[in-house]
């Protein structure tokens, strides 16, 4: 599952469903389906990087009351692919008789012994990034034979249908009632053995050639909503309709739709400009607290273009220090230093003036979080913007006030140092792996190459730093976390509808490291970098720490991705993870360390990584095994 807070470069890719026969009503097949295959091209180019899985998945739990599930990886009827997501192809040979699978009523009750052994399937393309080679419930279904919206609600595509006798029925079409399986659909004989049923026709039509091409139909989990060319009238009430539908956090966070609306939807009607509409998305994502809705809005990137020359930080005790300068800057130059305490913005206290930051980029879902953000956005503006800055450097008696001009944009010269690593070993013999994001399918193969040495080297405890870690797919920390586990466990669970739809879970993979293990933590380690350190303290399996608790971002994206017009993006959520008493993971509180590493003017001057060192002297108190 997607959970990516800061990666928004995205190509939709257009799906479409093909299927190639001839129309026939139903009746008696020539042998019936044998073979299927066809193309799919994914949306969302992130999942090009991912291996994946084609299989036959049962259907039924679409249209029923029964629990969303997948076989046994034994009884699984899987294919063959080529190419990547976002372009390949695939062929699947289906069996004599489908493995053990429950019969479903297609008669909605109306007739049930009309369809006793009628099933139901869809062709489903699936990642598979630890290479199993079958489909598990913590991976992405990302194509199917089935338009499947990201509500889990089937709008179309085609069904792959199993009638063990002859004599039994299907429908032709939707009732009334406009819901197919339901007691007033029309119905036709259908033939015992495979078919292929378009549900896109009307009436439906049903393929029996041995060999008929369907092309799979990217799922509203590996969707992206391009609403490019709508004007603004039409993007923004188009936007809210969708985003208040799928918004899993709305009572969390306490978002107001109604309020939204009231404020934003006049406002659209009037935008006059390109400008006058990002700003409406602009306070929109001001007014979501949650660190998952980002986004990018070429006619204001002017506004926080360039910066003060330092890096602002809230010190453990609370107040907001500079942590870094850039060389050369406006800040510098001043004769403003590391360590300074800022009092005073614009003439304002500092707290005061955090309080009417406007944020660009990306909103927060933790205060902590939503701090950092703020001195992020307060430091930044256009070119030749100004900033009365009332500070006390360290050792001064008293504070100083000075006008800064935002110029050219520096680079923050490097205040903490690098670890100190051979070959990913610390001097204390600890080992120390450096993960960045949960994006790139190299990456997580270079974890395994890592986590395999330092086995092999028998180091006594390993670091995992995962602090600015932006998240990426949950299934890409679930594999990594499992070289740490001598026994499965699920994370956490999406639920829609009552139906379990994804799961976090950790399925081990050896070798397994049994020894100690601490995880670096920061208020920017984000989605799946706050969930890979949930994995861990969660079971007790590894200490937590850092400076603060991580952002508190558990929401899923999958599907929650939008285009705007003019090379615009915005992301907002679409499903959250419950635990197993139904509780919310993460979202809105991070995970807290157990260590926590103090944060202070002397710590900020000496520039030192007391959050490594802390995790080095926590792992050496622990007793060898």
């Amino acid at each position: 599952m997607k959970r990516l807070s800061f990666r928004a470069l995205i190509v939709a890719l257009a799906a479409a469903l093909l299927l190639a026969s001839a129309d026939a009503p139903v009746s008696a097949q020539d042998g019936g389906v044998r073979t299927l295959s066809g193309t799919f091209a994914v949306a969302y180019e992130d999942y090009a990087g991912l291996p994946l899985v084609v299989g036959l998945i049962d259907a039924a739990p679409y249209f029923g009351d029964a629990p969303v599930t997948l076989p046994d990886p034994a009884d699984q009827v899987l294919g063959e692919y080529t190419g990547v997501a976002t372009g390949g192809a695939y062929t699947l040979e289906l069996p004599a008789a489908p493995p053990q699978m429950i019969p479903f009523d297609v008669t909605g009750g109306a007739q049930p012994e009309q369809s006793p052994g009628v099933m139901i399937f869809d062709v489903r393309l699936m990642s598979d990034v630890a290479q199993r080679g079958y489909m598990v419930p913590n991976e992405d279904n990302i194509a199917s034979s089935l338009r499947i919206g990201i509500d889990f609600a089937v709008n179309g595509g085609a069904l792959v249908v199993y009638a063990g006798d002859e004599g039994q029925v299907f429908p032709t079409g939707a009732g009334a009632d406009g819901r197919l399986f339901s007691a007033d659909d029309p119905r036709g004989p259908l033939a015992q053995g495979w078919s292929l049923v378009n549900l896109d026709s009307a009436p439906f039509t049903v393929i029996t050639e041995p060999s008929p091409t369907l092309n799979l139909i990217t799922t509203g989990m590996g969707d992206v909503n391009n609403y490019a060319s709508l004007p603004c009238a039409e993007l923004v009430p188009t936007f809210l309709d969708r985003v208040e539908a799928t918004y899993p956090f709305t009572e969390l966070h306490g978002v107001d739709w109604a309020a939204l609306r009231a404020a934003l939807l006049p406002r659209a009607q009037a935008a006059a400009s390109q400008r006058d509409c990002e700003l409406i998305f602009r306070d929109f994502a001001n007014a979501v607290p949650d660190g998952h809705v980002n986004f990018y809005l070429p006619t204001l990137q002017n506004e926080y273009a360039v910066s003060l020359g330092m890096q602002l930080e809230q010190l453990t005790d609370g107040r907001i220090a500079v942590a870094n300068l850039g060389s050369g800057g406006p800040a510098q130059q001043a004769g403003i230093r590391i360590g300074a305490i800022i009092t005073a913005w614009n003439g304002q206290p500092i707290d005061e003036a955090l309080n009417e930051v406007t944020l660009y980029a990306s909103n927060a879902s933790t205060p902590h979080a939503l701090v950092a953000w703020k001195l992020w956005n307060l430091n930044r503006g256009p070119v030749g913007s100004q900033a009365d800055v009332t500070y006390q450097n360290p050792g001064d008696t008293g504070p100083a006030t000075v006008t800064l001009t935002r110029g050219a944009p520096q680079r923050l010269v490097q205040q903490t140092p690098a670890p100190p690593v051979s070959d990913n070993v610390l001097p204390s013999g600890l080992g120390y792996i450096r993960v960045e994001d949960f994006v790139g399918f190299r990456e997580f193969q270079d974890f395994d190459r890592i986590v395999a040495s330092l086995i092999e080297r028998n180091v006594p405890g390993i670091i995992i730093d995962v602090r600015s870690n932006p998240g990426g797919f949950s299934q890409i920390s679930d594999a990594m976390a499992s070289r740490f586990f001598e026994t499965p466990f699920v994370l956490g669970r999406m639920v829609q509808d009552g139906k379990v739809t994804f799961q976090m879970q950790v399925d081990p993979r050896p070798p397994i490291y049994t020894g100690p293990v601490a995880i670096l933590v920061d208020a920017d380690t984000a989605s799946s970098g706050d969930l890979f350190a949930y994995t861990f303290q969660a079971r007790g399996r590894g200490l937590i720490v850092g400076s603060t608790p991580s952002a508190g971002m558990a929401g899923t994206v999958s599907g929650g991705q939008y285009y705007l017009p003019q090379g615009g993006f915005i992301q907002v959520p679409t499903g959250n993870l419950l635990d197993d008493s139904g509780e919310q993971i993460v979202e809105g509180k991070g995970v807290a360390p157990d260590v926590l590493v103090p944060v202070t003017v002397e710590s900020l001057i000496a520039g030192q990584d007391d959050a490594l060192a802390a995790a080095e002297q926590a792992l050496e108190a622990v007793p060898a095994q």
